[in-house]
């Protein structure tokens, strides 16, 4: 059994408190409300399937590096 969080199977789906806990340390980690506030303006994607909102681990992280990666200048 992997008792690594930060790593997940390719393609795995996860809810909103198991994204959290993937993507963050528990020192700096937002809260879920963060989470469904990024939702709503739509930077970062997530599935619907009926009523459940899902996350691909992978994808936050590469939209999260597109839009909130600052790089210095030279």
């Amino acid at each position: 059994m992997n008792t690594n969080p930060t790593i997940l199977q390719p393609d795995r789906l996860v809810d909103g408190a198991k994204l959290l806990e993937v993507l963050f340390d528990a020192d700096n980690r937002p809260c879920l409300r963060w989470l469904g506030y990024q939702r709503s303006r739509r930077t970062i994607p997530y599935f619907k399937i009926g009523k459940l909102v899902r996350y691909d681990p992978n994808l936050v992280r590469q939209a999260l590096e597109q839009r909130c990666l600052v790089v210095p200048r030279q």
